[in-house]
């Protein structure tokens, strides 16, 4: 989409309105108002309609420039609406006022600003803004002191500045590090063996993240804790990752400031609470939670269109595990509403996971066809955003599908395929070898039912061995293959297999 009908789409009514406001006090003439209305009418910017809606204008002939001009004057009227409304504005604003009060010589009001920008910057730990203060008080300072004040507390602001260096630095390290164990889990997000694993441990090698004491500030101290997280859950520590959600949920709370400042640390920890209950298969408290997510006050498009992943993505996950599949059909339509509705806010993950969902969702309903779709949709729309992980998963759930319709010509030149890409991507583990050498050795040799039930307790028996395999284990987060064995086996349907799963491992616990 065009970046001009991008940012119109993204802006709330009341966004939309300031702007008729705001240009409505300027002169002179004004194309690109009308340019405006069009756009958000059409919801695209589509430059042969919109020269034949204006055929003869003027202002067609420089509409490069109308449209820079109405990109210009969206953003400023943004930052008008915008102001004040978070420190990092409200700090701006006092920098400015401060430049324009040392222009005048007025330097004791605009040390007094200082001041009060410093106060401010220091309570939120915000190191960049505090490095610019100082560089600016002792511009003033040197215009307000004798000399010889100005020389001692030149010694008090170095020290002062050197120690918020180092905090600033400490960030910067920190972050660095997130981002490499991000890049590392784009394309592993669970380890498979222990090559995966060594790529992550790589990370947290770095002295930095042996204690959360060395991190200097609020904002290195959240990195830290998503580093963690990301690196218990590749490794599969589920009861780490839900201690850890919640030392990072108190962090926060210690500062009810930053939850205002910048909402998304505060759903992100709701978030990573809730998708820890998930992995625990505990949701004692899981629809308070959930509700407290979707009752959080929207301030954006941004923190709307995440509200509506990740809370959708949850509430599906909890039906899907527990096997309670009748209530997430409740959810679809939401879901294909919401895909459909914020097309261009969603990026590819957030969309995979949803279709993933949908796809176990119709899987758990025994509406093959539909789930099939959806995989291919998955594998054709989808495949150079898929994780290797996440493509290994879609590829032996393709060849699950395909046996539930009975495509069996396809279904055994698939698995030609699937094992040609796992030898290839390097994912041919054991259950992945269990699944192929099932399809491409038993499935030919079964000629009646009890020898079907027979190749199935078999291959159920040799998931046993894994399931609970340090690396292994992984593959059945995906989905629940043993589960779907025991369907087949005991002649019931794979809703009702998970269902009484999880009851009975809910009475062990």
């Amino acid at each position: 989409m065009d970046e001009l009908a991008r940012l119109i789409q993204s802006l709330s009514k009341s966004e939309k309105r300031y702007f008729k406001l705001f240009t409505g006090l300027q002169t002179g003439e004004k194309g690109y108002l009308r340019l405006f209305d069009v756009i958000d009418k059409l919801g695209e910017y589509d430059e042969k309609k919109i020269r034949k809606i204006f055929e003869g204008e003027d202002f067609l002939k420089r509409l490069p420039a109308v449209k820079n001009y109405l990109y210009c004057q969206i953003l400023k009227s943004l930052r008008i609406i915008n102001s004040g409304n978070t420190i990092d504005s409200q700090l701006r604003e006092m920098m400015e006022d401060a430049a324009i009060l040392y222009d005048k010589c007025l330097y004791k009001q605009c040390a007094k600003v200082l001041d009060r920008a410093k106060e401010l910057a220091k309570a939120n730990e915000l190191t960049l803004p505090q490095l610019e203060i100082n560089t600016w008080q002792e511009k003033v300072l040197i215009e307000l002191l004798p000399i010889e004040k100005f020389e001692k507390s030149l010694e008090g602001s170095l020290e002062e500045e050197m120690s918020t260096v180092d905090a600033q630095k400490n960030v910067i390290q920190y972050r660095h590090l997130y981002n490499k164990i991000v890049l590392i889990n784009r394309k592993i997000k669970e380890a498979r063996n222990q090559e995966e694993l060594d790529q992550f441990q790589s990370v947290m090698k770095h002295p930095l993240l042996s204690s959360i004491k060395m991190a200097l500030s609020f904002e290195a101290r959240q990195y830290y804790y998503h580093i963690k997280l990301i690196y218990n859950h590749a490794k599969g520590d589920n009861e780490t990752c839900f201690a850890i959600a919640h030392e990072q949920m108190s962090l926060i709370e210690e500062y009810p400031n930053k939850i205002k400042e910048t909402p998304k640390i505060y759903l992100s920890a709701l978030y990573n609470v809730l998708l820890c209950q998930i992995h625990l298969h505990k949701y004692d408290n899981f629809n308070n939670v959930l509700n407290k997510l979707r009752a959080f006050p929207v301030r954006s498009n941004n923190i709307e269109v995440s509200r509506f992943v990740n809370s959708y993505i949850f509430e599906m996950v909890m039906y899907l595990d527990t096997g309670d599949f009748e209530k997430s059909v409740s959810v679809r339509e939401d879901i294909l509403d919401g895909l459909e509705k914020y097309s261009e806010k969603i990026n590819a993950v957030e969309k995979i996971t949803l279709l993933y969902n949908l796809f176990y969702s119709y899987f758990g309903t025994a509406e093959y066809s539909k789930a099939l779709n959806i995989i291919n949709k998955l594998l054709n729309d989808y495949q150079k955003d898929l994780r290797y992980d996440i493509q290994s998963a879609v590829r032996i759930l393709n060849l699950v599908l395909h046996f539930e319709l009975g495509n069996i010509r396809l279904l055994e030149s698939n698995a030609i395929s699937t094992y040609r890409f796992l030898y290839k991507s390097k994912r041919l583990f054991k259950m992945e070898n269990f699944v192929l050498q099932f399809i491409r050795k038993k499935m030919p040799r079964i000629t009646n039912v009890k020898q079907q039930i027979q190749a199935f307790e078999e291959l159920r028996n040799a998931f046993k061995e894994i399931v609970n395999d340090e690396y292994e284990s992984k593959a059945f987060e995906y989905f629940d293959y043993i589960s779907w064995l025991d369907s087949k086996i005991l002649h019931k349907s794979f809703a009702e297999v998970v269902r009484e799963k999880f009851i009975a491992n809910s009475i062990k616990k």
